[in-house]
């Protein structure tokens, strides 16, 4: 408006105005709270994702194939093959990187190490998870599974 700061001041005074921030910090302190908990969700989503995805690494699976005649066959086998086992524990995989990521995130430096601790526990039963269904697929390294 070209009009210096103190003339601003000056009219805002005069029209009762303040520059008073406490209620923008009070929203700002109220949409921190809502994001932390929206966080949160999505965290617990991440986490379910990851268990349900290693579920399907050890469930039944309907296989999809072409008989030597052409036509379309399926055959329900008792797990995923290889390569689909190896997707889905990847997939959980990073599902709970990033579900630590948010836990780190609001954990700050206090609950960090917890958060930490909790979800290098679900890792690691992950990798036992895949490191016993290598063993019952005949298969010697459950590296090959991205464990």
């Amino acid at each position: 408006m070209g009009w210096s700061v103190g003339t601003i001041t000056n009219h805002a005074q005069r029209l009762g105005l303040s520059f008073d921030r406490e209620a923008v910090r009070a929203a700002t302190d109220a949409r921190q709270v809502d994001l932390k908990d929206r966080r949160a969700r999505l965290q617990e989503q991440l986490l379910d994702l990851a268990e349900h995805t290693m579920t399907r690494a050890r469930s039944r699976y309907l296989l999809h194939g072409f008989s030597h005649t052409g036509e379309i066959v399926a055959q329900l086998v008792e797990e995923p093959p290889a390569k689909e086992t190896k997707d889905l524990t990847l997939a959980a995989s990073s599902a709970l990187t990033s579900a630590l990521k948010l836990a780190q995130f609001d954990a700050g430096d206090e609950g960090r190490d917890e958060a930490q601790g909790l979800l290098r526990g679900l890792g690691e039963a992950m990798t036992a998870a895949a490191d016993a269904l290598a063993q019952d697929m005949g298969i010697g390294d459950a590296a090959e599974y991205g464990s």
